[in-house]
């Protein structure tokens, strides 16, 4: 008998410890969608380039998925036939889900704190942010009729002296946002966003030391942890990776035949509006200084050769360019660790590393003080 007490004691004691501290063995998903009765929906989330995905039918407007996740990470929810989607952090909790079928990007997800966390931040801070830059923007394309004025560097100087007081703005706001939730992984997710895809890799260091530990050995700070590393093999000093690609015309040209001139290693593609709004530059800058050792190598990440080609063409990119016409998968953006483009890199005569991502009056100032007389 007092056995039998005993194990229902111990049993009682860990239901309590277990509500006490929220531990749920897995997930279950429950959702409500206005404007279909019924068909299917798909829960969906990426490994590396691989998408896995669940399905689940919807009846009356509801659909239920269940699970266990191993650790949180972005999932999205998307209906049979729809093209859009509702992005959110899925954790082990019973979480729902509302929306409406024409504007289910929009749909209110109830039950993960994660969530909460990461759209806190895209719906607060970061309207403020995209707000000013579109102000921005919309000036630039005015003043330089859409790429087809060549601004001059005074000109062109007030333009960027406002996106640098837009960066520290931007980079002020996300520290911020991490000291206020440096415990959730979902700090590691906008991090990864805002500092690994548009890369900023001194500011996402700086981020992942605020990081709790729980969070640094999340799958998105395991993510940022090895970006890191990545960048840091091309770091100013240090020799940039050689890699072989065809030209425009399929030939094989490789980096380090170069070697002996200042190279502008540069990742675009046609379909980048702020590649093309910055080729008027690299173009200036190529004529001003190509005579006196200055070479480009242009890493295309087009998928289409004739867009690609056209693109040459309209910007009037008259140096040497490269791709492998596939897009994100091109080897070399991975080798450099490209997130987001444009990326760039300038490499000195031995082919090392001089600075990254130099664009506007940066990119000229920088090649003014290398080819002093």
């Amino acid at each position: 008998m007092k056995k039998t007490i005993k194990l229902i004691a111990t049993a009682t004691l860990v239901l309590l410890v277990a509500s006490a501290f929220n531990i749920q063995k897995g997930y279950k998903l429950t959702g409500k969608i206005k404007g279909i009765d019924k068909g299917l929906i798909y829960l969906s989330h990426n490994i590396g380039e691989k998408e896995i995905k669940d399905s689940a039918v919807i009846t009356n407007g509801s659909f239920t998925f269940s699970g266990t996740v191993p650790e949180v990470k972005m999932y999205a929810l998307k209906l049979k036939g729809g093209k859009q989607q509702k992005n959110f952090l899925l954790e082990n909790r019973n979480i729902s889900i509302i929306g409406d079928k024409d504007s289910l990007f929009m749909a209110k997800v109830i039950g993960s704190p994660e969530t909460d966390v990461y759209f806190g931040f895209y719906n607060g801070p970061w309207k403020s942010i995209t707000s000013k830059a579109g102000d921005i923007y919309h000036r630039l394309d005015s003043a330089n009729q859409k790429g087809k004025v060549t601004l001059s560097p005074a000109q062109r100087k007030s333009f960027d002296d406002e996106f640098k007081a837009l960066d520290v703005l931007n980079q002020n706001a996300i520290k911020a946002y991490v000291t206020a939730h440096a415990s959730s992984v979902a700090v590691a997710a906008i991090v990864e966003d805002r500092f690994i895809n548009y890369p900023y890799p001194e500011q996402a260091a700086a981020m992942y030391a605020l990081f709790a530990p729980a969070v640094k050995a999340s799958f998105y700070g395991k993510a940022i942890k090895a970006s890191l590393a990545l960048t840091n093999k091309t770091a100013p000093g240090k020799l940039a990776p050689d890699f072989v690609m065809n030209d425009v015309d399929g030939k094989p040209l490789k980096l380090s035949a170069l070697r002996g001139k200042y190279v502008l290693v540069d990742f675009w593609a046609s379909w980048c509006g702020p590649c093309r709004k910055e080729n008027p530059n690299v173009v200036a800058a190529y004529k001003k200084y190509h005579d006196k050792g200055f070479e480009i190598l242009g890493v295309s990440l087009d998928s289409k050769k004739e867009a690609w080609l056209k693109a040459i063409n309209d910007d009037g990119l008259t140096w040497k360019h490269v791709s492998e016409l596939k897009g994100w998968s091109n080897s070399a953006a991975a080798l450099y660790g490209v997130k987001s483009v444009p990326a760039s890199f300038l490499l000195d005569k031995d082919g090392k590393v001089v600075a990254k991502d130099l664009r506007g009056e940066e990119l000229n100032n920088t090649l003014s003080n290398l080819f002093k007389d």
